[in-house]
């Protein structure tokens, strides 16, 4: 009896004799589970309890329960500590500070969990230093990516604030069809800091000559004049290029054109020569994620897919209008017929006018049904990130890039499947459907093996 009193002495002393001298308290102790400024699962620890001591300083020493020493990682702005199991008292040393006994409110501290709280340090004398400062971006387009040193954040709404530390931090704001722009800002104060950053938008130019006066040029299923035209702002990326006169077409291409880039391209008699297209011709669109099968395929898989077919309806916007597939007309408001598995580019014509190019996948046997009714866009975009950052990103099993990454030039209400790899985690797929000249976000989680 005599010792359980002696211990219950010995730990109420630890708790009130380090009270009077000391200079530090803990506040606002809680769990955590997401990291607002990155947008990510807080990491856990399978076996031990994570701890975030919110404070400036360093130079602490932990023992858990007055007797296991702890492990006190410094970091921006924090402390972290990796607990035992079931810690129920923390004791926290510092030279200048000296002891402070913490009890761990509730149950204690649990493995595979992430607790936060705020260590308050104050001794006579010393100096109050200011250390962060708040920082809200205003960005145009609203629709745009901001990276503060490693910190990713989306913006939907053109704002972002952040609680940085005083100093310098570089930043990048990038967007779709914008100029990217990169500068450093350096913090000294500790009122609110404003900060603008407007991307200039930057557009390309295609100018199409012929030699033939009456020959309608089409640029992405848009008439844009005869014989020699200008178009109007492009944005930079593939486009689709069709020299037609009546129903035969002359020249057809894809046209890789760069940022603000002034395209000139002068066609020769030679050049505009009637021609026979192929359907199961290869159709380049974008060089980084999408290619067609080509000769180098295998016999076996040449067979195969010669013997898959899928039934394909396509329907125009009424009964009066053209409907061109691969530039060879085919039907009068409705087509309905086999098509083998491959890529394919659809139209529609009336009264000289040609509607934009909608592209068509057969990957399979399955029925394929097309409205060309509803007006369809060209290209989208995927914004894919990640908890794991340099996961390698996969579209249709082709690689992309790593995350986070923006993918471009994927062909508007076609499901991608999107598979993201990382060395030991386990895989993660997705299949979304990009939308027409505008960009979807895709936040993708990947659990540990």
């Amino acid at each position: 009896m005599s010792r359980k009193v002696t211990l219950a002495t010995i730990f109420l002393m630890l708790l009130l004799l380090p009270a009077g001298a000391q200079k530090m308290k803990i506040e606002k102790f809680k769990r955590v589970k997401f990291d607002l400024l990155n947008h990510s699962l807080l990491p856990v620890d399978k076996k031990q309890a994570t701890l975030d001591l919110m404070t400036d300083e360093t130079g602490f020493e932990v023992k858990a329960d007055g007797k296991t020493d702890v492990k006190v990682e410094a970091g921006e702005g924090k402390l972290t500590l990796l607990a035992p199991h079931k810690t129920k008292f923390l004791v926290i040393k510092h030279p200048d500070y000296g002891q402070f006994t913490w009890k761990v409110p509730g149950k204690g501290l649990r493995k595979k969990k992430h607790y936060q709280a705020n260590l308050w340090t104050d001794k006579p004398g010393k100096e109050y230093k200011l250390s962060k400062q708040w920082v809200v971006f205003r960005v145009e387009p609203e629709n745009a990516i901001l990276q503060v040193d490693s910190n990713v954040v989306l913006l939907r709404d053109g704002l972002a604030q952040m609680n940085l530390p005083l100093g310098k931090h570089p930043y990048r704001v990038e967007a779709p069809f914008h100029k990217e722009q990169s500068d450093t800002l350096e913090l000294t104060d500790s009122a609110k800091l404003y900060k603008t950053v407007s991307l200039q938008s930057f557009y390309s130019y295609v100018t199409v000559r012929t030699p033939m006066p009456d020959g309608i040029i089409f640029l992405d299923g848009q008439q844009i004049g005869k014989g020699e035209a200008t178009s109007g702002h492009l944005q930079a990326g593939t486009h689709h290029l069709l020299v037609a006169k009546g129903q035969t077409n002359f020249y057809e291409t894809y046209v890789n054109v760069g940022n603000a880039e002034k395209r000139v391209i002068e066609l020769t008699a030679d050049d505009l020569q009637p021609k026979q297209m192929n359907l199961k011709r290869s159709v380049i669109v974008s060089d980084t994620i999408l290619a067609q099968k080509t000769d180098s395929v295998n016999q076996t898989q040449t067979d195969k897919q010669s013997l898959a077919k899928a039934h394909v309806i396509i329907t125009a916007p009424n009964d009066s209008t053209e409907i061109w597939l691969n530039q060879e007309f085919v039907a009068i408001g409705k087509w309905e017929g086999e098509l083998e598995l491959g890529y394919y580019i659809v139209n529609t014509q009336k009264d000289g006018l040609m509607s934009a190019t909608v592209p068509l996948w057969v990957d399979d046997n399955l029925p394929v049904l097309l409205d060309m009714s509803a007006p369809m866009a060209s290209y989208g975009l995927l914004n894919i990130h990640s908890n794991v950052v340099g996961a390698t990103i996969f579209i249709n099993k082709i690689k992309v890039g790593m995350t986070p990454f923006v993918v471009t030039h994927l062909p508007a209400d076609k499901p991608c499947k999107v598979r993201l790899t990382s060395e030991g985690y386990r895989d993660a797929e997705a299949v979304i459907v990009p939308i027409g000249n505008d960009m979807v976000d895709v936040n993708m989680k990947m659990k540990r093996l």
